[in-house]
């Protein structure tokens, strides 16, 4: 346990966000809500060991002192800074004092971490800005080493990542377009590290028709409301889509075609048609392949799919719950192959339970041969509704810390491959603050990846447990805000409160 005293909680969020990144799935308790002879295990074995204070005193005289105080019997403390600062001025402070809380955490522990004191979901909007502002790389990454004492290993990646990113973007009318999300909440079963809204298809197969008919009817809604914008990308995950049966999928991509005009294809120069510019589903878990499902999805123009094993170690599947094996993925992936598909994507996730750096090497050895068209890289993140998250007192002790050298493993695989990074992001709870990653041939990027990272149009979803984001621009066309709204996660509540789904996007 580590306890968080404060006299001003403007900034409970980022002390909170800098003390996880050194310590994730460590319960953080604010001290002045316990009392004093609960929070140090002085003797009895009951009592929750305190492993130190970090104590942040905010004064009004322009002076904000903040220290790290090591728990001793009496609570007194050793290590301090001062930030010299308004603290009422977020803008500026906010960064002076997250760079001294990383500095105190960094001597506390010993070690650095790779982004310093840069957190939050999008570490590349910075390197956007500063290339939009006309700076090179050495001038993007000497800003990230100053402001945040970021490695320089990060800050090249930022850059690079943002460098793609605004070329692959860069002849799209953003205003005018938008990306269609389509949530299947259905997979044969559910992994140890997953939060997403997801039901065992093998319980749940007696409400998959009915999910597809409102599914239909919110797809039909949204082609009506946004007849003025042009529909540039299609994403179908979970979930994971190819979990319901093939004369489903076709059902929902026939509708899909009808609706958005597509059945004419990405051949089609008619004027009816449309043409889009990507149309990916998420095949996922290789144990929901088959042929017919990959010619269905190839029927209707599927340009863009994922196979993903997560890991090629056969022992590290079954403990994250999965119900297949490496060879699985392997015949999975081949047979996509033979049915004329060449943009082919595979996740993989560093720091799962039991996996270690020659673990990962295996894995990579297994994808190259594979040779996929884009390969995105996770770091373990712990989330909240996990099974992991209930199970972490098992599980602590056999999840690596080799994270970042796993990352960068991935980083000289994807090289080899013929790879470049075109997209990052971050979730909370990932140990290190470290990221996901995405890396491509040119040419096979996930347009939509890019977009809805980097929050660049509307992307509209439907289906069960999914978010829409409405980026919201002033009349000269600057972002302002992002807006959004969500679907119930049950898919009883998403079937009959139907109405309501309707009305929130309204």
């Amino acid at each position: 346990m580590i306890l968080l005293k404060q006299n001003v909680q403007d900034y409970n969020n980022d002390l909170r966000a800098m003390i996880m990144a050194f310590f994730p799935g460590e319960k953080i308790k604010d001290y002045d809500k316990a009392e004093k002879n609960n929070l140090v295990n002085q003797s009895g074995e009951d009592k929750e060991k305190v492993r130190f204070m970090l104590s942040a005193h905010f004064n009004d005289n322009e002076t904000t002192e903040v220290s790290l105080d090591l728990i001793n019997d009496d609570l007194s403390g050793k290590n301090r800074y001062l930030v010299k600062g308004d603290y009422k001025d977020r803008k500026v402070f906010r960064n002076h004092l997250k760079l001294s809380v990383y500095r105190l955490l960094s001597e506390y522990t010993g070690r650095k971490l790779p982004w310093g004191d840069l957190t939050g979901v999008r570490p590349t909007k910075i390197a956007m800005k500063k290339i939009h502002e006309g700076n090179n790389r050495k001038e993007v990454i000497d800003y990230y080493n100053e402001i945040y004492d970021t490695s320089e290993k990060k800050a090249g990646l930022a850059y690079d990542v943002a460098d793609n990113e605004l070329k692959l973007v860069e002849d799209i009318d953003l205003k005018n377009s938008y990306c269609l999300y389509v949530g299947i909440p259905f997979c044969p079963s559910r992994c140890l590290y997953c939060s997403f809204t997801a039901y065992a298809i093998s319980l749940h197969e007696d409400k998959v028709d009915g999910y597809i008919d409102r599914l239909c009817d919110e797809i039909t809604y949204i082609s009506e409301r946004y007849k003025d914008k042009k529909l540039v990308a299609i994403y179908m995950g979970g979930g994971t889509p190819t979990s319901i049966s093939h004369i489903q999928l076709d059902r929902l991509l026939t509708h899909i075609d009808k609706t958005f005009k597509l059945k004419g294809g990405f051949e089609d120069k008619s004027s009816e048609s449309i043409r889009l510019l990507e149309y990916t589903i998420e095949a996922g878990r290789p144990d929901s392949i088959t042929k017919e499902k990959l010619l269905v999805m190839k029927d209707h123009n599927v340009t863009r799919i994922s196979i993903n094993p997560q890991t090629m170690n056969n022992v590290t599947l079954k403990v994250i719950g999965r119900a297949h094996t490496v060879e699985d993925v392997e015949c999975a992936f081949k047979l996509a192959r033979e049915c004329g598909f060449d943009n082919i994507n595979m996740d993989l996730i560093a720091g799962l339970p039991g996996e270690d750096k020659p673990m990962m090497e295996h894995t990579l050895d297994e994808i190259y041969k594979l040779h996929p068209d884009s390969l995105t890289i996770h770091s373990l993140a712990i989330k909240r509704a996990a099974r992991l998250n209930e199970k972490m007192d098992e599980y602590k002790a056999d999840i690596n810390h080799d994270i970042n050298e796993m990352l960068e493993m991935v980083s000289d695989a994807a090289h080899k491959l013929g790879m470049e990074p075109y997209y990052l992001y971050r979730q909370k709870n990932i140990g290190g603050n470290l990221e996901n990653v995405g890396y491509s041939t040119p040419g096979m990027e996930c347009l939509y990846n890019v977009l809805i990272m980097e929050e660049l149009t509307d992307i509209i979803a439907v289906g069960a447990g999914s978010s829409s984001k409405y980026v919201i621009r002033n009349e000269n066309g600057d972002v302002i805000r992002i807006d959004r709204s969500e679907n119930c996660k049950s898919i009883e509540d998403y079937i009959d409160r139907f109405d309501e789904m309707v009305m929130r996007k309204r």
